[in-house]
């Protein structure tokens, strides 16, 4: 049986709450303006997911992304082995929770529009990173665009974007949107 529709109509929490109650095993294609994202269940648990920018639990997480896309589940597909274990109830709980807070952050610019720079510090003051804001330190160069940066990370958008978020405040780097 094949499952389809929109997030709009048919949210990305109460799809996995359905499909975990039905004890689906499948893969469930979310279509959303930051591209193509699986997430793959086994009799109703969440096993495994990929991104744009990532996979495993990450890639779980950047679904919530896709507020607007729309969705399909597929039942005859081959299913990768399991990388997540978390209940899904849990996945639930933080991806909700992550969404929400980048929903609250103000940054609203697509990965793509968003251009991350290193900021000019003249101070000999010390600054500790997280190896997170080490790695996207690393990649920021003189002006990259944040998408650029996410898929060679592949650590995810939402682990990426506490990443940026740090080293802005620590005024490692700068952001702007990006001339269309």
């Amino acid at each position: 049986m094949e499952l389809r529709g929109d997030l709009e109509s048919f949210p990305l929490a109460q799809l996995i709450q359905t499909l975990e109650g039905a004890q689906r095993t499948g893969k469930l294609d979310i279509q959303g303006h930051l591209g193509g994202f699986a997430i793959f269940f086994q009799k109703g648990r969440i096993i495994h997911a990929q991104s744009p920018y990532s996979s495993g639990l990450p890639a779980f997480y950047d679904a919530f992304l896709a507020q607007d896309g729309t969705f399909v589940f597929l039942s005859n597909v081959i299913m990768p082995p399991r990388r997540i274990t978390d209940s899904n109830t849990s996945l639930l709980i933080k991806g909700t929770g992550l969404a929400e807070e980048y929903a609250r952050s103000g940054i609203h610019a697509e990965p793509f529009e968003l251009k991350v720079g290193l900021a000019e510090n003249d101070s000999d003051t010390a600054v500790t990173l997280t190896a997170d804001e080490f790695l996207l330190l690393e990649r920021a160069g003189e002006s990259e665009s944040f998408d650029r940066i996410l898929k060679e990370a592949e650590f995810g958008f939402f682990r990426a974007w506490t990443a940026l978020n740090g080293l802005a405040d620590k005024k490692m780097i700068t952001l702007s949107k990006s001339e269309a």
